[in-house]
């Protein structure tokens, strides 16, 4: 993804990195990434002592039981900023991701 180690980054970017990531019950992959595009984006340019422009976010499955939001698994979805698309990957892993990045 962007980068793990948050110590010094602001805790507000922190969670809205986040949030960004789940996609909730009924919400499509292509309308999350839609709806992620922009902020991810202005995240990654206003913070770029702690990022790189070139990254990507990992979709993970949110859903509501219980009366609460439960997080679910990591799914084979990202949003590549290089691409500037949804991106189906081989292995829902970080690593994935981080190869799909080298390849471009």
């Amino acid at each position: 993804m962007v980068k793990t180690n948050y110590s010094g980054l602001n805790p507000v970017v922190v969670q809205a990195l986040n949030n960004l990531q789940y996609r909730y019950s009924g919400e499509t992959p292509e309308m999350w990434c839609s709806c992620v595009r922009y902020p991810f984006k202005k995240l990654l340019e206003y913070n770029p002592k702690y990022f790189s422009k070139n990254g990507f976010i990992q979709m993970i499955e949110r859903s509501y039981k219980d009366g609460e939001f439960k997080a679910g698994r990591h799914s084979f979805n990202i949003y590549c900023t290089v691409c500037d698309s949804l991106v189906i990957i081989c292995e829902n892993t970080i690593k994935c991701g981080n190869d799909h990045l080298k390849k471009l």
